[in-house]
């Protein structure tokens, strides 16, 4: 792994590599205003961009806010170049940066952007400001003042989580805890300069912030990006990545259309786990597959298999800076300085998620074997979802919004087949099927796009059984009645 002493921030690193590896590849595009080599950026010429996106960033927010702003830089994120160069920017300004994933659908931004409450950059703006940077890049009269290091401690990104009122939930990570997670997540997956990484998740979301952005960073390996299965096929065969993360639905869908998967040596797997035969049949392609387990909270990276430990059905050791402690009831408690500072503007939440003596409640339920020190993931102590896309969901805030429709008297969530999608069953007055979808989809419109339902589907429980699936408050017994649902079907 390449020397990261001294360092305690990801921009450090950029710094660095500016300076270690000034003429390679850093990320690669076909763009070309503001690339200095054939297929993309290089490290100096990257440093030196994002040193002048920085200073626009911040004469556009410091205008707009002034000094009593509380500079957080807001921007729906769709994985393209201009993100990770905001992204960037943003570190080396000190300002926090507050991505959105575009994909959650408008309402879903426009809620995130309201709790944010921060400076807001469309698109347009976007462009306008790495334009200005662009043109900094050839005019050495452009006066650049000099930027001030930000405390490693300070906040630098706030990124989305469900909240469990179905609101989303700001979880605010420090520059310090983005570098060290990183930092651990590369000493367990190591890689190098040499790499190609191409990076297909949301790097609105924590996995891909910290084991794409924070591991090319720290490796000095050539970066790609794109978005999904579509973006990997448009840029894999071109590409030829050596390295990259994915979800299991997407570890599926290209090992039966493995297009520019033939350099590939390294995949990360994370979000839910791979079931054993996918892993096996990556593993016969002579792919090693790294499974690891983490929560945004935590930056996200809490357990991480190696090259040479990687084995079906866990998610590896505990990683460097993490102290644990498992419960007689199997539920995992990590402490450490890669944990998020807070919620933002959500003491109460805070309190509830971390106690007095800095012990994080994962939620969720473990076994760790003695003899490696890998973690077994057991399930949710909850009834959250964890979807194979690497989404978790609560069921409970789906459930309560489509109980408050008339007509609906109870209603359950699951996830279908396969662990893509959600089934939303509902016990129903409405007799007309196409009028209940209606209200459904407009009760649900404010969640993002991976919370709504895929399927709706009716069910009807005659009283002389109604106390075994439901309490005398009317509650759903959720498991038993999803047994039951699953039963009929």
């Amino acid at each position: 792994m390449p020397s990261t002493k001294n360092l305690d921030r990801l921009d450090d690193a950029l710094r660095d590599n500016a300076t270690k590896y000034p003429n390679q590849l850093a990320l690669w595009t076909a763009r070309t205003e503001f690339a200095d080599l054939a297929n993309g950026i290089s490290w100096s010429q990257l440093d030196r961009f994002v040193t002048n996106l920085a200073h626009q960033l911040s004469q556009t927010i410091g205008s707009a806010q002034g000094d009593k702003g509380n500079r957080r830089m807001v921007h729906a994120v769709t994985n393209s170049i201009e993100d990770v160069l905001v992204a960037l920017a943003c570190a080396r300004a000190g300002l926090v940066e507050v991505p959105i994933d575009a994909a959650g659908g408008e309402a879903y931004v426009r809620r995130c952007r309201e709790k944010a409450n921060g400076f807001w950059i469309d698109h347009d703006l976007c462009c306008t400001l790495i334009a200005h940077a662009t043109s900094m890049q050839v005019d050495s009269s452009v006066e650049r003042p000099a930027i001030v290091r930000p405390d490693p401690n300070a906040d630098a990104l706030i990124l989305w989580t469900s909240g469990s009122s179905g609101d989303p939930k700001g979880v605010v990570l420090s520059h310090k805890s983005l570098y060290l997670n990183a930092h651990a997540k590369l000493g367990a997956a190591e890689q190098d300069h040499s790499d190609r990484r191409l990076t297909v998740l949301s790097i609105s979301h924590a996995y891909a912030r910290t084991c794409d952005l924070g591991t090319w960073l720290l490796s000095a390996c050539t970066l790609a990006i794109t978005r999904g299965y579509d973006g990997w096929l448009d840029v894999a065969p071109s590409f030829q990545p050596t390295v990259a993360n994915v979800v299991p639905s997407l570890a599926e869908r290209l090992l039966h259309n493995p297009i520019g998967c033939d350099a590939l040596q390294m995949l990360g797997c994370g979000g839910a786990a791979l079931n054993g035969a996918l892993f096996d049949a990556w593993t016969d392609r002579g792919v090693c597959v790294i499974q690891g387990y983490g929560l945004t909270e935590t930056a996200p990276v809490i357990s991480s298999q190696t090259r040479n430990d990687s084995i079906v059905g866990h998610a590896g050791a505990l990683v460097e800076s993490w102290e644990y402690r498992i419960d007689a009831s199997d539920r995992l408690f990590v402490r450490g300085p890669c944990q998020m500072k807070r919620y933002l503007d959500d003491p109460i939440a805070t309190a509830s998620r971390i106690n007095a003596d800095g012990w994080l409640d994962t939620g969720d339920v473990v076994k760790r074997c003695e003899v490696t020190g890998q973690l077994r993931i057991l399930g949710r102590a909850d009834d959250r979802l964890v979807l194979t896309t690497g989404h978790t969901v609560d069921p409970l805030n789906l459930e309560k919004r489509v109980t408050e429709l008339s007509g609906v008297k109870s209603a359950v969530v699951t996830a279908a087949a396969g662990g893509r999608k959600l089934i939303l069953w509902i016990e129903s007055d409405e007799p007309d099927a196409a009028t209940m979808k209606a209200q459904i989809d407009a009760a649900l419109a404010g969640f993002p796009t991976w919370e709504r339902p895929s399927l709706i589907r009716t069910f009807t429980i005659n009283e002389a059984e109604r106390a075994i699936f439901f309490n005398h408050k009317g509650t759903p017994r959720r498991r038993r009645l999803l047994a039951h649902l699953g039963s009929q079907q």
